[in-house]
């Protein structure tokens, strides 16, 4: 474990982070699974305590300027977190939270926030805010403190349905994290803010996060099991599943990425196994569901694992009456909101279901819109639209203020996806419209900015539309 603790400080530079901890944490995943470089030797690592690598024998001696308890049990619980814990990580994380420190560390003020960041991951809100809310009053003023308030607090806004709260509280936090080098705090925030991005069919803000999250990780900063999924995910919503395949089967076949991601993206397993029906890949998909059901049976207090297995199970199985339990056991809204899709969609090939198909898809619509999942309800809407039920345009991107020309939304979706290079059928795809449909708007499109063609569409838009945050400093780099 000194070993894996000197390569995370060689890593990060950062030795007085409480992130450091989960960074050397990570590497020592890393050497277990034989991923890491050969800088450590494996009996330099702990055992297996309780059937669980979580604690080392002996404490090193030095980690983070001089070691003390705190320190001992954020490690084991960032440790645990990645060998798919979270029950164990969550007992350690509250026992360091009450831990007395008498090294004057910095980190060790700063562990509670770790204890509300697996608070987030298991949705126990009410919780994670008593902790977060009681963190803040005594915290101290400097950027590293307010950095990590913002993007664990953003974290836990977004998780509970606050969404654009949520997301202004993260780019806050990514804010001071990059400027005064709290490089460790980044991939999760950037992860938070893909998936808003993407979630709003915003994939030029969802890619300008995803590039810098790799950036992240080819530097070695550790559990971007999150990070994979979300870039699965873009890649599925931009160039169909066999876009992510590669990625996908990575995920599924690394039990040390799905065991870490079954217990921090609940709506992870239920996508994995319908991704995995689409590819054809229905061992994949066993893989993905005996997973989730392996986790929950782990985690039997949290009702958000549990609801989780049960809706991946369920699709795997058609199971209606599994689906439907994982709706009501959900905490989390945009999940309720996808097992009742599913609900929809399996009831919708069954003769005398058409009103309840409709119920279904309206209750997720409503929820998908509460949350600004633009994207989630376009696809409804359209659904529904087969079911023979009209409703109004969603907005299918997001954007600031009046739309540029006079667009309608969905000329705006159609500009905006088709100035960053996308086909005809890959705006289709991604807006849930018909090839045909797009090059309609992309006409109207073009008479309204009086351009004649993609590349003076992209060349205007990009003067006219509002970029990513930093973009411009992005583009400047890569000249």
């Amino acid at each position: 474990m000194d070993a894996a603790v000197n390569y995370a400080t060689e890593l990060t530079g950062d030795a007085d982070s409480w992130h450091l901890a989960l960074v050397a944490a990570g590497a020592r995943a890393e050497f277990d699974a034989g991923t890491a470089p050969l800088r450590a030797r494996p009996d330099d690592l702990i055992a297996p305590r309780d059937g669980i690598a979580e604690s080392p024998a002996p404490e090193p001696e030095h980690l983070l300027s001089g070691s003390c308890e705190t320190a001992g049990l954020v490690r084991r619980s960032a440790l645990s977190w990645l060998n798919g814990r979270l029950d164990v990580a969550l007992r350690l994380a509250g026992e360091a939270l009450d831990a007395e420190c008498d090294k004057g560390h910095e980190f060790c003020g700063l562990a509670g926030f770790w204890y509300v960041a697996l608070l987030t991951k298991a949705r126990e809100f009410d919780a994670g805010w008593r902790t977060l809310n009681s963190l803040r009053a005594d915290a101290s003023e400097s950027p590293r403190v307010a950095a990590t308030s913002q993007v664990i607090g953003g974290e836990l806004l977004f998780a509970t349905g606050r969404v654009d709260e949520g997301l202004a509280e993260v780019t806050a936090g990514l804010q001071l994290a990059e400027r005064y080098g709290v490089r460790s705090l980044l991939p999760s925030g950037y992860v938070v803010m893909a998936l808003g991005a993407l979630r709003r069919a915003d994939m030029r803000t969802c890619l300008h996060y995803l590039d810098k999250l790799s950036g992240e990780a080819l530097l070695g900063y550790f559990g971007q099991a999150a990070g994979a999924w979300v870039t699965a995910l873009a890649a599925e919503a931009r160039g169909g599943a066999d876009n992510a395949a590669g990625l996908i089967a990575g995920i599924v076949t690394n039990p040390l990425v799905l065991r870490q991601l079954l217990v921090s993206e609940p709506a992870a397993a239920s996508w994995l196994v319908r991704v995995c029906g689409k590819l054809g890949a229905h061992d994949l998909a066993e893989t993905a569901a005996r997973a989730a059901c392996a986790a929950a049976a782990e985690h039997p207090r949290f009702s958000v694992v549990r609801a989780s297995a049960s809706h991946a199970a369920g699709l795997l199985a058609g199971d209606l009456a599994m689906v439907s339990e994982a709706a009501n056991l959900y905490p989390d809204q945009w999940c309720m909101a996808s097992a009742q899709e599913d609900m929809a969609d399996l009831l919708a090939g069954l003769p005398g279901e058409r009103e309840n198909v409709i119920r279904l898809f309206e209750s997720a619509l409503a929820s998908y819109t509460a949350v600004g999942a633009t994207r989630d309800a376009s696809r409804v809407v359209n659904k529904l639209r087969d079911s023979g039920v009209r409703r109004g345009a969603i907005r299918a991107v997001e954007r600031e203020g009046l739309s540029p020309y006079g667009l309608t939304n969905t000329e705006f979706a159609v500009a905006e996806l088709a100035s960053q290079g996308h086909t005809n059928n890959e705006v289709g795809r991604q807006l849930f419209i018909s090839r045909h449909t797009v090059a309609f708007h992309l006409k109207k499109v073009y008479q309204k900015m009086s351009v004649t063609s993609r590349v003076e569409l992209a060349a205007s838009w990009k003067r006219t539309v509002p970029q990513p945050p930093d973009a411009h400093e992005r583009d400047t780099r890569d000249a």
